[in-house]
């Protein structure tokens, strides 16, 4: 009765051994028809390559997504201060107040320079029925500006930086402030 469980249990692993032998045969034989259809490198070294790429795929991505939500939160960001500004400008026209830009900083022994500028591009022609979609309306009139320079071209270079003629502004007249013996200047 031993002699037929040994047999029995020797039968067992042997055949357990023979198939094992086959599986990795036919393991090794995949293998190198994979590897003759796919190329020289071995498929292992593919697959990890390819797992580490989309594993930094995955992160770039996610950074991506943090970078679009920060990016979206200042946009919103800019455009609530816009609204807040373009309010602040309307109460400002609406209390009667004339709306002044200033250009540059007071600097002390610097006279300051009044100029009226406006957009020739604004309230002319067929831009007249519907509004400039970059421009205020308001440009249409002449707009008060003033500016701290050293000297009435210098003003003018700082106005035009900041106003320039390529976008339709022109200065139309230029002052010294509160300077009765200084003649108007006439823009050109």
């Amino acid at each position: 009765m031993w002699q037929d469980y040994t047999n029995a249990l020797m039968t067992a692993f042997g055949l357990a051994g023979l198939g094992f032998g086959i599986g990795k045969l036919v393991i090794v034989l995949g293998e190198r028809a994979i590897e003759r259809r796919h190329g020289s490198e071995g498929v292992r070294d593919i697959i990890a390559r390819r797992a580490k790429l989309e594993s930094k795929l995955e992160a770039r991505r996610g950074d991506r997504i943090r970078e679009l939500k920060d990016l979206d939160g200042a946009a919103e960001d800019v455009l609530r201060r816009r609204k807040v500004m373009e309010r602040q400008i309307e109460e400002a026209r609406q209390s009667g107040e004339r709306l002044v830009r200033l250009v540059g900083e007071e600097v002390q022994g610097s006279p300051c320079y009044v100029a009226m500028v406006v957009n020739k591009y604004v309230g002319t022609g067929a831009v007249q029925q519907s509004q400039h979609s970059l421009v205020d309306p308001s440009w249409a009139q002449p707009q008060m500006i003033e500016v701290w320079a050293r000297s009435m071209a210098e003003a003018r270079t700082e106005i035009e930086r900041r106003y320039p003629p390529a976008f339709g502004y022109a200065v139309t007249r230029m002052q010294e402030f509160l300077s009765a013996d200084t003649p108007v200047a006439k823009a050109s």
